[in-house]
């Protein structure tokens, strides 16, 4: 027969932080899981966020049993010093996730902690944020995605002028959403262009242009492996010098028709042209 649980029997759990919580409940659910298989029960009545001041704490108070455990990450020492004082005061049980962990790492390093609140938040906020901006990246690579509206940068450019190495460099290292279209002179692909990037602001568009020698050395070393790879349809034209000229061209005529800034990438580092994008949409003073 199942083990029928009182609700009186219910053990009641409480987390306050000054931050979001989350660190606290991951280490309760770590700790809880190993009472799986025990007849006990136990209830998150709430998580209380964003808690640094002592009218917090008298509220919270108000809000809680004698008979609750309260889990809590308060950094500041004169927040947690008092909520912990209140609970002893009530005899109520207690944990300060924190505590043993500065104690240890502040004898072990040498030096106090900051003791300042959200920095984890503020951490995690940023991890996130640049995972979300890196698949937004790929999933744009090379004129896919649908979303073209939402990049924080799009680069256009001829095949082998480098969009996809910066899009990535930019992605990964600035947070930044990255689309990366190629061009063809073409008409009608001319005009798909320009309604595509028609919602994006003009100064967070690029042209990347290379010289014309340089660009199509940098094909004929790329179709060497395309041919191996078993494909052979149309490689010479792909680096033909004339062609490639007429190419850059178009790409400088497109560039200017549109407004769009430009910049030169022959012979320029990743890193280098990835500077001069970020100093152009003004997020140089926030690297």
């Amino acid at each position: 027969m199942p083990h029928i649980i009182p609700m009186d029997d219910t053990k009641n759990i409480v987390i306050i932080s000054d931050g979001t919580g989350r660190t606290a409940k991951r280490l309760m659910d770590a700790v809880l899981v190993q009472y799986q298989r025990k007849h006990v029960d136990f209830n998150l009545v709430d998580i209380y966020t964003e808690v640094r001041d002592r009218a917090t704490v008298d509220r919270i108070l108000d809000e809680i049993q004698n008979d609750y455990l309260v889990i809590f990450s308060i950094i500041s020492q004169r927040c947690s010093q008092y909520l912990q004082a209140q609970l002893r005061e009530r005899s109520i049980l207690h944990l300060n996730v924190l505590e043993p962990m500065i104690t240890t790492m502040s004898k072990f390093l040498g030096v106090h902690p900051d003791f300042e609140p959200g920095i984890l938040q503020i951490i995690d906020d940023r991890y996130y944020s640049k995972i979300d901006a890196i698949s937004y990246t790929v999933e744009h690579d090379d004129g896919r995605g649908m979303s073209v509206a939402d990049a924080d940068v799009v680069l256009l450019g001829l095949s082998r002028t480098c969009k996809t190495p910066i899009s990535m460099y930019l992605s990964c290292n600035h947070g930044l959403r990255v689309a990366n279209i190629p061009i063809v002179p073409d008409v009608t692909l001319e005009h798909n262009l320009l309604r595509t990037v028609a919602d994006v602001d003009k100064q967070r568009v690029f042209g990347l242009t290379m010289k014309p020698e340089v660009l199509a050395r940098v094909r004929e070393e790329r179709s060497k492996h395309i041919a191996r790879a078993g494909f052979y349809e149309d490689l010479e034209s792909y680096f033909d010098l004339r062609r490639v000229r007429e190419e850059v061209r178009f790409c400088r005529y497109l560039f200017g028709k549109a407004g769009w800034r430009t910049i030169d990438v022959t012979h320029r580092a990743i890193e280098e042209v990835s500077r001069e994008v970020i100093e152009e949409i003004g997020l140089a003073a926030a690297e």
